[in-house]
């Protein structure tokens, strides 16, 4: 695709998600040979200071051990005790074996006490560009990063199932193994294919074949699990379940006017939490957001729909009830589109000067006051010394590592994206114009369709959070409607009350972490019950 590169540059200015809870690292890869499985748990020590640290050593010549130890958290459950599994793995093609690059993951283990194989869950982040740092340790792992510090998190989804956290090619530890093979990384059909290798490696590797497999996207990782999901029934592939996290359902697609009407709910609850509406609407937010999502379905949507029709007095009517519902003032809106994209929205709202922008990230908060999470010295000393994972490597998307001076400016995975689909060049015009995904969205395959539609067991969750100014609570609901009975009774909706990273809002993360278990084990006991004779 032509400029490819520079249209993802741009996409990337305003879905800016995730740079929370990393940090700069320098970390440096232990060297060692001892033998053993983690099905079997007899890993030999090769850590004199550390009984507790094991190794599996690699299958071939070239490869990479695999640091294994032994942790307990202390869950709302009580005690959970997990095996932490650290490294890298090769991805070989498929027809000489030849290794095309390394994906660094962090997996944490339970050991089943029924006999009965516990879930695996394989987690990233999106960008693209992005590592899995941010889900890891700020959503559902075993530990969180609070104030620079880790600590226990009580509520983790490994009381439910297996984690596997997993860093695209050139973000956290990953890498082409050669510079040549970067490309084929670095756009979304290659991202797929080398998350698929991943998933098949690490269940056949670390013997995890016969557990129920569950992917978990964010942002843009939202459009390589859908992507994923289609890919991987379409092969046969295991998947019982897949969470999309903060980049609604793709793709039902939709004509441009659903989205622009959709996207008025989340300015309406952002303008209530700021105190900006009209005092009847300041009364009860339940009812206020009811009566604007109303408004938007049967009276916005259409009019934007035969916008040429429309009389002046009409346009007047809409104008003054778009400013009511979202505390602009009527001047602000386009009369010829009656349209305010997110990109003035965001800038505008606290005035028209632009000096004090919303975050793109959570409506709540202000841009200039956005607060990067995390510690580098505290994930430093988690991946080093807490899990043993020693590397010189830098640590991608934070940390630049060496280049020669003078040399080329240092690339980044997220520079060098190719967003290989057919989307049309209006379409990413206005989509970089705008500051919405809407036209990428809606111009992208129909993946999600397509594996529910193949895999008749299949189950998805949809969260969204309200404050995200990019997403759309009542849109996702909408378009999952539209879906068969079948596949739309296997799609759950949830709408949260935080901004686009869902899980930094702690009482939003409780809720989530909540659903997610409920939603797996619904997973599992229908799997179950479809299974029977």
């Amino acid at each position: 695709m032509a400029a490819g590169t520079d249209r993802l540059n741009s996409f990337q200015r305003f879905r800016r998600r995730a740079r929370r809870l990393i940090g700069g690292l320098a970390l440096s890869l232990a060297a060692c040979t001892a033998a053993s499985t983690w099905s079997n748990a007899h890993a030999t020590t090769d850590f004199a200071a550390d009984a507790h640290r094991q190794l599996i050593a690699p299958l071939v010549q070239g490869d990479e051990p695999i640091v294994v130890s032994e942790h307990t958290v202390q869950t709302v459950d009580g005690p959970l005790t997990y095996e932490a599994q650290i490294g890298r793995l090769a991805i070989r093609r498929g027809d000489n074996g030849e290794v095309h690059g390394y994906i660094f993951f962090v997996a944490y283990r339970v050991r089943p006490k029924s006999g009965v194989p516990r879930p695996i869950t394989f987690a990233w982040n999106g960008g693209p560009g992005v590592p899995s740092s941010i889900v890891h340790l700020g959503g559902i792992g075993p530990r969180m990063m609070v104030g620079g510090r880790l600590k226990d998190s009580p509520e983790t989804l490994l009381r439910t199932t297996d984690l596997v956290f997993m860093d695209a090619m050139e973000t956290g530890f990953s890498r082409p193994a050669r510079e040549r093979y970067a490309p084929e990384f670095f756009t979304l059909r290659g991202d797929v294919a080398a998350t698929a290798e991943f998933i098949r490696a690490f269940r056949t590797r670390l013997r995890a074949t016969d557990q129920p497999v569950f992917i978990a996207g964010e942002s843009y990782g939202v459009f390589r699990a859908a992507a994923l999901s289609d890919f991987m029934v379409d092969r046969g592939d295991r998947l019982d379940g897949t969470i999309l996290i903060s980049g609604d359902f793709p793709n039902v697609p939709q004509p441009i006017a659903f989205y622009d009407a959709m996207h008025i709910p989340a300015r309406t609850a952002t303008a209530f939490y700021y105190k900006r509406l009209p005092p009847d609407l300041m009364r009860n937010r339940a009812a206020t957001m009811k009566a604007v999502v109303n408004w938007a379905i049967n009276v916005y949507q259409p009019a934007l729909e035969h916008l040429e029709t429309l009389s002046d007095a009409q346009k007047n009517q809409i104008i003054a009830q778009l400013a009511r519902y979202t505390g602009m003032k009527p001047e602000d809106f386009s009369r010829k589109t009656l349209v305010m994209h997110a990109n003035k929205f965001l800038t505008n709202f606290m005035g028209s000067d632009g000096d004090n922008p919303l975050s793109e990230e959570d409506t709540r908060e202000l841009q200039a006051k956005e607060n990067l999470k995390g510690s580098p010295q505290a994930l430093d000393r988690y991946l080093r010394d807490e899990l043993g994972y020693d590397t010189d490597l830098s640590y991608s998307w934070i940390e630049d590592g060496y280049r020669p001076e003078p040399g080329p400016k240092l690339r980044t995975a997220g520079g060098q994206f190719d967003y290989d689909l057919p989307i049309p060049s209006d379409d990413w015009a206005a989509t970089v114009k705008a500051g919405e995904v809407t036209w990428i969205a809606r111009d992208n395959p129909p993946w999600m369709p397509n594996a529910l539609r193949r895999d008749k067991k299949l189950r998805v969750f949809v969260a969204t959070g309200r404050f995200d100014p990019l997403n759309m609570c009542e849109g996702d609901v909408r378009v999952t409607a539209q879906l068969p009975p079948d596949e739309r009774a296997r799609v759950e909706n949830h709408c949260y009350e935080s901004g686009h990273v869902i899980y930094l809002d702690p009482a939003a993360r409780h809720q989530i972490l909540g659903d997610l278990s409920r939603f797996i084990s619904k997973t599992l006991a229908a799997g179950k019950a479809t299974a029977k004779p």
